[in-house]
């Protein structure tokens, strides 16, 4: 049986790093929980994981680069994976746009929705997923707030207005950085990487908002499948994706009044949001977490 030796190539490999004052990059999450289920497939001799400026071993048979635009490796098959979200502000044609630059690079794509893949061409489609082993209920008490938010303020000031600031009233809190008033009074700072997973178990109200190159694709976010996998409720904006998976184990917000009322429901039935929640860990578990999606990388390797 031919087992492969598999790169994994981030931008950066050090965002967990305590000593360090940037970002947890979703890339390095996403990509350590890669590497991680890689490494325990059976058809996977060699799983290593790499920054934009390591010296890869010469013998690998295929990279999956995690940035378009990282140098690529000289004998192997590189693959991307395009789960990148990149704003049209910035990049003409957004994802799809930087795609169609680059796509002659790679020998294979992987893409994190259906709708992405249609847009860009034939691959594989891996959605986002989560790690069970690390997201799971840890409920301590030390986060009992009726409703948080867990990100940057890198969304639209629409978005934020849209989707988050209807919690204000209900005492929320906001982990992360670069957030503007009104919103930069929720603020607590940065949260540590061990305390997420308790953050979620304990909050009443998870809330979540798609950047908007990931609503426009049809990718769920990363941030759902965590929650979930901790026993934790997600109150979230609308993703077509998102309510043919989870249905209403994950309720929808059209923001604005509708978000305010909904916290308002929701904050008073305690019992439902604990059903929805366990409904939506028994989900996750069964069909979305790192080991099931790298079930498909797998296959796809096998197919090139």
């Amino acid at each position: 049986m031919k087992k492969f030796k598999v790169g994994i190539k981030l931008f950066g490999i050090d965002t967990f790093d305590i000593n360090k004052q940037g970002n947890i990059q979703g890339d390095e999450l996403i990509g350590r929980g890669w590497h991680k289920y890689l490494a325990r497939h059976e058809k996977v001799e060699v799983a290593d994981i790499y920054g934009a400026q390591d010296l890869m071993r010469a013998d690998l048979d295929v990279v999956i680069h995690f940035n378009p635009f990282l140098e690529l490796h000289p004998t192997a098959k590189n693959i991307l994976y395009l789960q990148n979200a990149f704003p049209k502000e910035t990049y003409p044609g957004g994802t799809v746009g930087v795609f169609e630059k680059i796509k002659d690079r790679f020998e294979g794509y992987i893409y994190t929705s259906e709708r992405l893949k249609k847009f860009c061409g034939d691959g594989a489609v891996v959605e986002f997923a989560t790690d069970p082993e690390f997201f799971n209920p840890q409920p301590g008490g030390k986060y009992n707030f009726p409703v948080s938010f867990v990100g940057n303020g890198i969304r639209s000031p629409d978005v934020n207005q849209r989707y988050i600031a209807p919690a204000l009233p209900f005492g929320l809190v906001i982990y992360g950085n670069m957030w503007q008033p009104p919103l930069s009074q929720a603020w607590l700072g940065k949260l540590p990487m061990p305390d997420l997973p308790v953050l979620y178990s304990d909050c009443d109200i998870n809330l979540n908002a798609h950047i908007t190159q990931h609503a426009e694709l049809d990718t769920i976010n990363l941030r759902i499948y965590d929650i979930l996998a901790c026993g934790g409720f997600v109150l979230s904006d609308h993703v077509d994706s998102l309510v043919e998976t989870f249905g209403d184990l994950v309720p929808i917000t059209d923001g604005y009044e509708d978000e305010w009322a909904k916290i308002s429901y929701y904050l008073s039935n305690a019992e439902l949001r604990k059903k929805k929640a366990e409904e939506g860990r028994k989900l996750v578990l069964s069909h979305h977490s790192y080991e099931h999606r790298m079930k498909t990388v797998v296959k796809y390797l096998e197919e090139i």
